[in-house]
């Protein structure tokens, strides 16, 4: 059974409050695996089931993540967007964060192609942005060239870009 299949498992079965501390606990890059699939798993969960009481335990880590020098390339893809993601289902909770994250979310997301990864982490910084417009300011042209940088977004995010 592949990692994705016990995630998807651990959020019909167990109590979120059960898997949530624990996955919070492996947000430590010195275990770039662990780490990544903690960082993953967390952004796949946001997308089902309510994540606010959860935002406090995670954020601090992936933000310190995705700051973080010399980060793998992987990694810093998949704590951009499990943000998002989070900016997406709790941006009254992430969004006064974004200027801490925003400029190195940007130059991660930059670079992938477009998917429904990316579909997600975009819809999460726009409602992020409507929320906290100066958490954007200062990174602004950052955000545009991460914005440039999609090929055929889907129609309603590009009206919303």
């Amino acid at each position: 059974m592949s990692f994705c299949s016990y995630c998807n498992l651990c959020v019909r079965v167990l109590p979120p409050a059960e898997f949530m501390p624990i996955l919070g606990l492996n947000l430590n890059p010195e275990f770039i695996s662990v780490c990544n699939n903690a960082t993953w798993a967390i952004g796949e969960i946001a997308m089902q089931m309510e994540m606010q009481p959860y935002v406090g335990v995670v954020l601090p880590n992936l933000v310190e993540i995705i700051n973080r020098p010399n980060t793998p390339k992987t990694l810093l893809e998949n704590t951009a967007i499990t943000i998002g993601r989070l900016g997406y289902v709790c941006p009254q909770e992430v969004a006064p964060q974004l200027q801490q994250f925003i400029r190195p979310w940007c130059t991660s997301l930059r670079n992938i192609r477009d998917n429904e990864e990316k579909d997600s982490a975009f819809r999460g910084i726009c409602v992020m942005i409507g929320v906290n417009p100066a958490g954007v300011v200062q990174d602004f042209i950052f955000f545009c060239d991460a914005v440039a940088s999609w090929v055929n977004p889907k129609d309603d995010l590009r009206h919303v870009l």
